[in-house]
């Protein structure tokens, strides 16, 4: 029998001293979890979505996915620093994910099979709560990374993994950061989740945030424009602010 991980201990572990690959399963199981907690935080029931989450790490501790749940419902309650390590698991899952060797191309198929499948799960529970410019583009890059495994399925003759760590996981890990008052890390965050996708406007409107909270008011009103730019609706009041300190030089 497998043993029980605490929370607590999935989270502290390396990478390099994961536990072994979950059987389909485990991660089945782990699913169950995971979509109550999505149901939870569209009920805004927020404690009760982050002890899903948590239990589906508990049951697969690869389950990239519900550590960023895990961090959106720890964000929602306000435990910054909680948020910070839970979404730093997900970014590093993501990121060992990337460039992952298979011994043949089957496997290869195998793994991009399932992880199509899930992709496909978490468009679905995307798609089922109101469509705020947030969720629309987090859908936009879900469905981009579905398309770019679409394609390797296709092709069938690669056997290492492509892929980088997803706008919205940088991204949330920036908030959990800004939260927590560590602008210089949010910055990093936030550039990352552009760097992953040019066209989120959001993460470019939060960086414009912290230029202007570190006195950079032009670089503010450049990352605004680029906002714009992308079709994302900037928030005035912000603009106004930006355009008033830069003004002022204050």
């Amino acid at each position: 029998m497998r043993s029980h991980v605490t929370l607590a201990a999935v989270l502290i572990l390396g990478l390099a001293q994961a536990a072994p690959a979950q059987s389909p399963a485990d991660r089945e199981r782990a699913r169950i979890h995971e979509r109550l907690g999505w149901e939870n935080m569209k009920a805004e029931a927020w404690d009760a979505a982050a002890k899903s989450f948590s239990q589906a790490v508990e049951i697969d501790p690869d389950f990239d996915f519900a550590y960023y749940g895990l961090g959106r419902a720890q964000m929602a309650q306000r435990k910054y620093s909680d948020a910070i390590t839970t979404l730093t698991k997900c970014r590093d899952l993501y990121r060992a994910q990337a460039g992952r060797q298979f011994s043949n191309a089957q496997e290869a198929q195998r793994y991009r099979n399932n992880r199509l499948i899930e992709i496909d799960d978490q468009i679905r529970q995307v798609q089922s709560g109101p469509q705020t410019a947030s969720r629309q583009d987090m859908l936009r890059q879900l469905q981009n990374y579905r398309r770019d495994l679409q394609n390797e399925i296709q092709r069938g003759t690669n056997m290492t993994i492509g892929g980088s760590v997803p706008a919205y996981v940088s991204l949330s890990l920036g908030s959990a950061y800004f939260r927590a008052g560590q602008l210089a890390e949010a910055e990093r965050e936030y550039k990352a989740a552009i760097e992953a996708d040019s066209k989120s406007g959001e993460a470019l409107q939060n960086l414009a945030v912290v230029y202007m909270e570190t006195g950079r008011f032009a670089d503010a009103a450049a990352s605004i424009a680029a906002a714009k730019k992308t079709g994302f609706r900037v928030n005035p009041a912000l603009e106004e602010d930006i355009k008033s300190r830069r003004k002022s030089g204050s």
